[in-house]
């Protein structure tokens, strides 16, 4: 069976596994699971923005779909954004509710290390 790859994908997915270990949403580790997602979009990226470690999140597949798709997204301090036409069942099936973020702006302000 021949499978089409995009150039340089490999090679992305490997340096992005040296910098994280698991799906940066729900925490997905078994490595077959995720996949090495652009937070630019490679269409849109240049060939050195492709391969750039930091245009990249580890996301198993379905947190993948939806940064693809523009349902989720990121804040500069790295806190989820969801969006509103995403359902609380759906939001709860795919470990995105805001329960998430509310313990985030905990740890934030009582546990990070500035």
């Amino acid at each position: 069976m021949f499978v089409k790859s995009r150039i340089g994908q490999t090679i992305f997915k490997k340096a992005l596994l040296e910098k994280e270990e698991k799906c940066k949403i729900c925490g997905v580790t078994d490595v077959r699971f995720l996949m090495a997602s652009h937070k630019k979009p490679r269409s849109q990226s240049n060939n050195r923005e492709r391969l750039d470690v930091n245009n990249g999140l580890l996301l198993c597949p379905n947190h993948d779909a939806l940064i693809d798709k523009g349902y989720i997204s990121f804040d500069g301090d790295g806190t989820i954004l969801v969006s509103e036409s995403i359902d609380m069942d759906t939001k709860v099936f795919l470990n995105i509710y805001e329960k998430q973020q509310h313990y985030m702006e905990w740890h934030r302000e009582y546990k990070y290390k500035k």
